[in-house]
């Protein structure tokens, strides 16, 4: 690690403890712990194991691949695959023991095919769009689909029935979802169809509506800290880090980096790190969904090019906020220290803020767990 110019540090020490909490406050309810996107950018296999070391009954990917990943490294645990699959993909799926999940008769038959073939009964769930508009059948097919599955395939196990709210926070419009998912519930119950796991909840939602836990709840967020609340004592298991390489005084009127965005507005000491936005920094896209939000937008650029706004783009070096300066650099960020000149080198720790799923590969992934330290 001493070699390391830039490294994110995960305790996974501290994920133990989240999954516990979240366990703790569920109950009997089972946890699905959300491991996809490489858990988040925290580390796809130190997270699932550390997941289901502490309590986490199921895993959930989003794709085939990253389920295979598991298992190749000895994760034993049921993982869901969020996303449907390819026909070409269900041997994989059968082979490695993974979970699909499905929302068409083409997937339902490329899944009973390959389980047949490997003389195997399939685990599925079966996905609803109660309102989400991505993946999952319309709530008007769901009798007729889920009695072609028992009648047709005898090769497959409906152990699962699941939907996604699309607004968790919206009480008025998460409970419309669950009601109608309630209700398909209830209509497959009269048609004698019993599913044993049936899932709604994320982690804004398991928070919010102990109604609405069901069987299993999908926890991703709160397993990250990213979900604050006071229901649950989560916290933030991460932290990205940069060392300063290059130190050097620029006089007024300088520019500083690509298109000449910022000119120094007086003699001004500047590091650099070797972490741009290849690694995870940077280039925000915004996508503003109404006329507020573009005048929200826009107000917010205008305070900070005024001055009467401080910038987003703030690292932490010994304790102290500095800025961020002109525009980030694919591999490299030039940082302000003039308020630190006397007591920043080369070789400094800069604490970085970025989202972590956005965080290159690229970039070390530093562990803590029980008092050891080490990489993947």
């Amino acid at each position: 690690m001493t070699n390391l110019t830039s490294w994110l540090y995960v305790d996974l020490d501290i994920i133990a403890d989240n999954i516990k909490a979240i366990k703790e406050y569920i109950g009997p309810v089972k946890l699905l712990a959300v491991v996809k996107a490489d858990a988040y950018g925290h580390g796809i296999f130190p997270v699932a194991s550390c997941a289901v070391e502490n309590g986490a009954d199921y895993l959930g990917v989003s794709s085939v691949e990253e389920g295979i990943f598991l298992r190749k490294k000895g994760i034993i645990a049921p993982v869901l695959i969020f996303n449907t699959i390819l026909p070409e993909q269900a041997e994989d799926v059968v082979n490695f023991n993974l979970t699909s999940t499905i929302c068409s008769i083409e997937s339902v038959k490329a899944v009973d095919e390959a389980a047949k073939k490997c003389g195997k009964k399939a685990r599925v769930h079966l996905k609803i769009d109660t309102g989400m508009g991505r993946f999952g059948i319309l709530p008007k097919d769901v009798v007729e689909f889920t009695a072609k599955i028992y009648s047709g395939f005898n090769n497959i196990y409906l152990e699962g029935l699941y939907t996604h709210f699309s607004l968790a926070s919206n009480e008025g419009n998460t409970r419309k979802q669950f009601n109608l998912f309630s209700s398909l519930i209830n209509e497959l119950k009269k048609k004698g169809i019993e599913i044993p796991l049936k899932h709604a909840c994320n982690s804004t939602a398991l928070l919010n509506y102990k109604d609405m836990h069901l069987d299993m709840v999908r926890s991703g967020n709160l397993v990250y800290g990213m979900c604050p609340t006071s229901k649950i004592k989560t916290k933030n298991p991460s932290q990205l880090y940069s060392k300063i390489v290059f130190l050097k005084t620029l006089p007024k009127g300088h520019h500083v980096g690509y298109g000449n965005k910022f000119t120094t507005k007086k003699t001004t000491t500047i590091a650099i790190i070797p972490f741009g936005y290849y690694e995870g920094l940077g280039l925000t896209v915004h996508q503003p969904s109404n006329a507020v939000d573009v005048l929200k937008y826009l107000l917010k650029h205008l305070l900070t090019a005024l001055g009467i706004r401080k910038q987003d783009r703030i690292v932490t070096i010994k304790g102290v906020k500095c800025n961020i300066l002109g525009k980030i650099s694919m591999q490299n960020s030039i940082i302000d220290v003039t308020d630190i000149r006397d007591k920043v080198s080369i070789g400094d720790v800069a604490e970085l803020n970025a989202r972590r799923i956005n965080i290159s590969s690229s970039v070390a992934r530093v562990y803590h767990k029980e008092n050891r330290i080490f990489t993947e």
